[in-house]
């Protein structure tokens, strides 16, 4: 097609005022200013005009004809909202229809009222052929914006036949012929247009498309763009136009400059707007996008295309019930309105509502002549429901469809990739090769690193960065294949690269940071982020990657909590900020910190799924089970094909003591996904809980014979065994896991099982064939070392942590370990070691803990008070803490600091087990 996606409502669009107020003036008479208002329409001054016209309305509120001028002007001035009501006021008048319905008409169309200007103006005739041929071309581009081109072909025809050289008619022929690809046609048509009114902006500007779309010509579609800008500097079809010819050809400075021109002469209009919003857009600045939708639906509330582009807007920022709005009114308004409902498609699969998408891609699926999008669109739903065989269908049909589409055929081969189709890798390098876009390079990159083809990822890589020679990404690409690879200085280098096209391409500084990292330069890792900052105030991904960055060096939780809220304070409206302050307050154990970020990430952004996801998590963490509950029941209720929100009501409901509820929401989740895992171990684990064992152990057998080769089923029946205390069973489960998936943590628990089960012996061999089989498992011995150390032995659990310093020679937790027990045995060297372990992991109140008792057992009391005080700061809540404190001050003769600290124990009564040995210092004072 090569019809720009605006041209079917060029007719209504029409620019034909200049933006002066030159010459208004605010007195003289009724019919003076009437006749001023004329004069100034007629030097397209329509701003002028409206000023003249208001003031003879003030003077007589029933004058028609200024009642009729104030609505063209005000449509001139792209204003239809206040034209509809000008014009409907002059019906009220008694206007004439000749007068007024061809410019009703046009506002209508101008706002999005197509259905409203067919089922009002399809059977009207009108006596002045003019006017009677402008409401037939009205109805007609109604008709084509609804998608009903046969029906616009015959209204325009009936145009035409009332006059034969209507211009606007004309022009609406020529775009419904070149719909159907007879270029030569409509070109033909646009001339005869051009001969009848040489300085026609919409001829002038279809001509130009044409050239541009239909014959290639860019060199002569310049020519009549700007020959319609010569006559009308502010005609925003011939500026629009000419923007995205000079972007496709490669001239992005021009194209810019050439907007700068646009905004400068028509900043305030529609086209204008909608053109930065689609900038906005494509730059990923969604906010933006949606703030100037937004002043455009103020005026054109039921426009489709702005509807559309909002929905977008809102789908890339994660606000999939606003997205359905926007997409649902864009499709009620316009049913074949294609790129609508894949996008809704889209967002339904996005939130998990396969049956959804497949609804609402019906009609086009279904349709005599589907296109390839939307079927590969209904192949990923019906993946999403399980149902390969009606995917690999709607995949074959997509491929047939559009067998020149690449966004298909990528589609469709990157899906066939992912279920083990081989043959599809060489689809794949077919596609990258013949398309300009980068996407299939990009998946093609992905699947050879994914197959270890790491010299094939490059040669993809070259590929993409000859098609985007001036980008930073295909750089950044390079560096991230290099990495895997193991050629840091080379990826190191593709970073660089990729900083000198694009100083602001964040992924290129999160990597060189992650190298510094690597290398243990973490200040320098630290100031890359700090001066992207500086450089880019308002990017949330560095304040974010700053947090990441130092929660890794163990800074405290406080200061990684002050980083992330820095995120949210530069973009709120970014719901990825606010889920991951969240998260870091939750896992920083401060759930009701957590609820509060989550309120007020709900307030500001109430149609985000994954916002209220969290916030429900947040309530699970603090506790609150019966609002969690609530939380999850208004999700469930608008998602409930969503098996993950159905598994987070049952935690909910198990908080809130429902474990009937739990259980039927595990069900319900397997309704919606047979087989969904979460809900299969959910169902165990409810079962051990409600103390059914047995129930239990048979759930756990039903998942094995599903998952006959994973070591889930055996692993959850070995956890019901345990909690009745059925060793025996549970070690031949243990080990059946552990045959099907290697794993500390099953091992860990199959040597405790052991333990607990009274074999001590078989539990000691079992760990050193382990260890014989494993042996840099650091983590097996770390807990070998645990289990020494609370048995006593503290000689072997010494060794065992030394052994993990042998493998993870920085492991700050093994070196604290070690440190602790060397006081304990009176061994020198225990300071020194605890020191280090501070410095690896700062701020951690265990390792000061151990830090403190080092410091005082060399003497330095004063110091090791200090230290412990830190530790109690960060965990005020830890009797433990301020118990060692207490000693600290007893061993500084300290008596009335102790006495203090002793008696904030005491008052914890039963909640703190070592009160005998607070009693007994106590009493020593």
């Amino acid at each position: 097609m090569f019809v720009r996606s605006n041209l079917a409502r060029c007719a209504a669009l029409v620019v034909v005022g200049a933006l002066g107020l030159a010459g208004c003036r605010g007195g003289g008479s009724e019919a003076e200013l009437t006749t001023s208002a004329r004069d100034f329409i007629e030097k397209r001054d329509h701003r002028a005009a409206a000023i003249q016209l208001k003031n003879a309305l003030a003077q007589n509120p029933d004058n028609v004809e200024a009642r009729v001028l104030l609505g063209q002007a005000l449509i001139v001035g792209n204003d239809p909202a206040a034209a509809l009501v000008e014009l409907r006021k002059a019906q009220d008048l008694k206007a004439a229809d000749e007068q007024v319905l061809p410019h009703l008409a046009r506002a209508m169309l101008m706002v999005g009222d197509d259905a409203k200007i067919i089922e009002q103006f399809a059977s009207v005739r009108l006596k002045d052929p003019t006017a009677s041929a402008d409401l037939l071309t009205s109805v007609a581009t109604a008709h084509a914006v609804r998608g009903d081109v046969a029906k616009a072909k015959e209204v325009v025809a009936s145009a035409l036949e009332v006059k034969t050289d209507y211009v606007p008619a004309l022009v609406m022929q020529a775009q419904l012929i070149a719909a159907e690809g007879k270029v030569d046609e409509a070109l033909a048509l646009t001339e005869k247009a051009l001969t009848v009114q040489p300085k026609d902006e919409r001829a002038g500007v279809l001509r130009g498309d044409l050239l541009w779309r239909g014959k290639k010509d860019v060199a002569k579609a310049a020519e009549s763009y700007r020959k319609v800008l010569e006559h009308n500097s502010e005609s925003i079809g011939a500026h629009t136009s000419l923007i995205a010819m000079l972007a496709q050809d490669g001239k992005t400075a021009e194209s810019r400059a050439q907007f700068d021109t646009l905004k400068k002469a028509l900043p305030n209009h529609p086209e204008t707007l909608f053109y930065e919003a689609q900038v906005a857009f494509a730059d990923q600045n969604y906010k933006l996008a949606r703030e100037l939708t937004d002043r455009l639906l103020k005026a054109m509330p039921e426009n489709v295309r702005v509807l559309e582009l909002a929905g977008a807007a809102e789908y890339r920022m994660g606000q999939f019930l606003a997205a359905e709005a926007f997409l649902g009114k864009a499709i009620k308004n316009n049913p074949g309105q294609i790129m609508s409902r894949q996008l809704l498609a889209q967002t339904y699969l996005r939130g998990g509502q396969p049956s959804k998408a497949l609804d609402v891609l019906a009609p086009i699926t279904q349709s005599p002549k589907p296109d390839g999008v939307s079927l590969s669109l209904a192949g990923e739903a019906h993946l999403q429901l399980g149902d390969s065989q009606k995917a690999d269908q709607a995949f074959q049909l997509a491929t047939k469809a559009e067998p020149d589409n690449t966004r298909v055929r990528t589609a469709v081969a990157v899906s066939q990739l992912n279920r083990g189709n081989p043959a599809a890798l060489a689809e794949l390098e077919s596609i990258a090769q013949g398309d300009k876009s980068p996407r299939a390079d990009l998946a093609l990159v992905s699947a050879k690193l994914r197959q270890g083809d790491f010299e094939g990822s490059l040669k993809a890589a070259d590929a993409l960065e000859r098609k985007l020679p001036d980008r930073a990404m295909p750089l950044g690409v390079r560096g991230q294949v290099l990495l895997h690879k193991r050629d840091n200085a080379g990826a190191r280098k593709a970073f660089m690269a990729a900083l000198v096209k694009e100083p602001g391409y964040f992924p290129a500084v999160a990597s060189l940071s992650a190298l510094d990292l690597a290398e243990g330069k973490t200040d320098d890792a630290r100031k890359r982020f700090q001066d992207y900052s500086k450089a880019n105030p308002g990017n949330h991904q560095a304040w974010l990657a700053q947090a990441e960055l130092a929660a890794r060096t163990g800074a405290a939780p406080s200061e990684v909590t002050r980083l992330t809220r820095e995120a949210v304070k530069v973009n709120p409206a970014e719901p990825n900020a606010r889920m991951v302050l969240i998260e870091q307050l939750i896992s920083s154990g401060d759930a009701k910190g957590a609820v509060v970020a989550a309120q007020e990430a709900v307030g500001a952004m109430p149609n985000n799924m994954d916002i209220a996801e969290s916030l429900g998590r947040a309530q699970i963490a603090a506790g609150d089970g019966q609002q969690a509950v609530s939380t999850f029941k208004k999700l469930t209720g608008l998602q409930s094909v969503n098996p993950r929100l159905q598994i987070r009501l049952a935690e909910a409901m198990i908080l809130a003591r429902d474990n009937a509820g739990a259980e039927t929401a595990l069900k319900r989740a397997l309704e919606v996904q047979p087989g969904y895992l979460p809900a299969q171990r959910g169902l165990v684990m409810l079962a051990t809980i409600d103390k059914r064992p047995q129930d239990a152990v048979n759930q756990a057998r039903e998942l094995q014979k599903l998952r006959p080769k994973e070591a889930v089923g055996f692993l959850l029946e070995a956890e019901a065994e345990v909690s009745r205390k059925n060793f025996d069973a549970a070690v031949p489960a243990f080990r059946a896991a552990l045959q099907r998936g290697k794993s500390t943590d099953i091992a860990m628990k199959l040597h405790n099982a052991l333990l607990v089960g009274g074999k001590r012996t078989e539990a000691d061999r079992w760990a050193s064939e382990w260890l014989k089989e494993n042996a840099r498992d650091a983590g097996f011995r770390f807990y070998l070392g645990d289990m020494s150390m609370a048995r006593g032995e503290n000689v072997a659990a010494e060794a065992l942590y030394r052994s993990v310093l042998d493998i993870q020679p920085a492991n700050a937790l093994a070196m604290n370990n070690i440190a602790w027990l060397m006081v304990k045995q009176n061994k020198p060297g225990a300071l020194a070691l605890a020191e280090k372990a501070v410095s690896l992991l700062a701020d951690r109140a265990p390792l000061l803990d151990t830090l403190a008792t080092a410091q005082a057992a060399e003497g330095q009391v004063a110091k090791a008070i200090e230290t412990q005080k830190r530790a109690l700061q960060l965990e005020p809540e830890n009797p433990s803490l301020r118990l060692a404190l207490a000693r600290h001050y007893l061993r500084a003769g300290d008596k009335a600091f102790a006495r203090a600290e002793l008696e904030t124990l005491s008052r914890l009564g039963d909640k703190f087990a070592a009160q005998s040995e607070v009693s007994s210092l106590l009493k020593s004072l």
